[in-house]
């Protein structure tokens, strides 16, 4: 029986292969990284490791969702801080241990991020955050802005595709946006479906986490929020020209009208005055200063590139 012949040079190419296959076995299964060994059941580098314990530990796993709307943000090594929702799934798609966690001994309070940055988004030099979170804990400062700022160009975007204000011209919507995007995110921030509030105490500005919470307490639903977004954005005193002036005067009143349509039928009489009461106390931005400090060097270029 004839055998066959190896062909010249194999050993060496399954030999290469075998290399490359347990190099993969040494990168984090989660994002990409270079891993530091097994953690909570799977190969993984420091930072996945500590985001899923911190995730688990905090009770954050049913609060995420996916920053994009979508579910399949791209996690890797360069972008696995943009999405927890789609980090957290994929630690559990490689096979962490949600239970590893919970039996784990140890000390239950740990520093709140303990990630490895290197997204391009850096924080402010001045103006911006406390000087106490800007060091010794660069890493932690930078993912804290790094999340405020996901979190103001999904506000804007947002904004931008509300069904009346999108109906403007592009100089019109920018018009206003550079006025008023600061009500726009702590409309939409106070009312994030993923729990942020640790990036806000974290930030360790006492303004802006009073700001927050007493913008929570609007508690408004979906309809809800459109309707008060609207209301920020079509402002006539913000028009370009009479023209604008009157478009935006009649979005206002239909705005105005459907809100109290919709909270009328929810049976809560009350309900349409206090939106407006907590509408009103945004349109006073006693926290713009403090926004404008911290998002200063990129809020002109989100406007200008959404």
């Amino acid at each position: 029986m004839a055998h066959k012949t190896q062909t010249p040079g194999l050993e060496y190419r399954l030999a290469d292969m075998a290399d490359l296959a347990h190099q993969k076995l040494l990168l984090c299964q989660v994002c990409g990284d270079q891993s530091s060994g097994k953690h909570y059941g799977v190969i993984c580098c420091d930072g996945c490791s500590c985001f899923f314990k911190r995730s688990v530990r905090k009770g954050n796993i049913t609060a995420y969702s996916c920053i994009a709307g979508k579910g399949n943000c791209i996690i890797d090594k360069a972008r696995r801080n943009w999405c927890p929702f789609c980090r957290f799934q994929q630690c559990l798609k490689v096979g962490m241990n949600v239970q590893a966690v919970q039996e784990e001994r140890g000390p239950r309070h740990q520093n709140v991020y303990c990630y490895a940055m290197s997204s391009p988004l850096t924080p402010p030099c001045s103006g911006g955050l406390k000087n106490s979170t800007l060091s010794p804990q660069s890493n932690e400062n930078a993912f804290n802005f790094q999340m405020l700022a996901q979190i103001l160009v999904t506000c804007l975007r947002q904004a931008k595709s509300n069904e009346q204000f999108r109906t403007l011209s592009r100089c019109q919507q920018d018009a206003i946006l550079h006025l008023v995007w600061s009500e726009c995110f702590v409309l939409r921030a106070s009312h994030w479906t993923l729990d942020i509030s640790a990036v806000f105490e974290a930030c360790g500005d006492v303004a802006l986490q009073r700001i927050i919470n007493e913008a929570k307490q609007i508690n408004a639903d979906v309809m809800e929020l459109n309707f008060l977004e609207t209301l920020i954005l079509c402002r006539k005193e913000y028009a370009l020209n009479s023209e604008y002036a009157s478009l935006l005067e009649s979005f206002s009143n239909n705005a105005l009208l459907a809100l109290a349509r919709y909270t009328a039928q929810q049976s809560n009489w009350l309900r349409f005055g206090s939106l407006l009461l907590a509408l009103r106390q945004l349109s006073l931005r006693r926290y713009e200063c403090t926004l404008t400090g911290l998002f200063r060097s990129i809020v002109k270029d989100i406007i200008k590139t959404l």
